[in-house]
């Protein structure tokens, strides 16, 4: 079984995208991000990371601040992560009492399904078999979920902290803190403040808010944080420029996340 058409469709443009000397340029990037906004059905923002985590970069922040020194960045090898296709996708609703379950039933017991990678190679053998309307109904609304199914895997929503104890430990944390009328320091003149796992920090991504964070590793470059704050965004994980990492909420709109 395929990979899915989202993964053949990153295969075939990676290879496109490769160069002679495996490099790729920011421009490079922005344009192809176009085309996987118009493939996956999202926005540009999320193209953008996309494609800079399969370029083994944490995220497309991370990719812009590695090119602030340069025009073109190395390619680091590329982790293709294999996806449900829509058949092994389906066969996994076979126990729901529902339209969509019937659809996995038959499909189960149909030794002649097809095997593809869009809507239309199942629709069509469908009218081969001259099927009432309501299976056409149930095959486009399965499709439909599948598509929201890879959807929620390449943008994982972040897991709701459930428990008791570790409410209490999130409400005892900082909050934001707003600041008005900060100069920020000239990316010549920033120093580093040194950090270890484990320490509460501050970041600012537009010198006007600081949000705590807590410091998960280092290394001569990046400190690695999960954000604090909001509760809603508390857990994703970013890394930084050890000089945009900093002990209080001043420091770090004073040292801002520059792009």
């Amino acid at each position: 079984m395929g990979t899915g058409w989202w993964a053949t469709f990153f295969l075939r443009e990676l290879k496109e995208f490769e160069m002679d000397n495996q490099q790729y340029s920011l421009d490079n990037i922005r344009n192809k991000a176009k085309k996987v906004k118009r493939e996956l059905d999202i926005t540009h923002t999320q193209a953008l990371e996309v494609i800079a985590k399969k370029l083994g970069y944490s995220n497309w922040t991370h990719c812009c601040r590695t090119l602030s020194g340069s025009n073109v960045i190395e390619v680091k090898p590329i982790i293709e992560t294999a996806q449900l296709g829509f058949s092994d996708w389906l066969k996994k609703q076979k126990n729901r009492d529902s339209p969509l379950g019937d659809l996995a039933k038959d499909m189960i017991s149909d030794c002649n399904w097809p095997s593809g990678n869009s809507l239309e190679t199942y629709q069509d053998y469908l009218l081969t078999l001259n099927v009432p309307l309501g299976a056409t109904k149930a095959l486009n609304a399965a499709w439909v979920s599948y598509k929201g199914y890879l959807k929620k895997q390449l943008h994982p929503r972040p897991k709701v902290v459930n428990d008791k104890n570790k409410v209490r430990i999130l409400n005892n944390l900082p909050k934001i803190v707003y600041l008005k009328n900060i100069r920020p320091v000239h990316i010549s003149k920033r120093t580093i403040e040194k950090f270890n796992p484990g320490d509460l920090a501050w970041i600012s991504w537009e010198g006007r808010k600081a949000i705590p964070v807590t410091i998960l590793d280092v290394d001569d470059r990046h400190y690695t944080f999960k954000i604090e704050r909001p509760i809603k965004k508390a857990g994703n994980q970013h890394y930084l420029l050890l000089d945009e990492v900093r002990s209080t909420p001043e420091l770090a709109c004073l040292n801002y996340v520059t792009l």
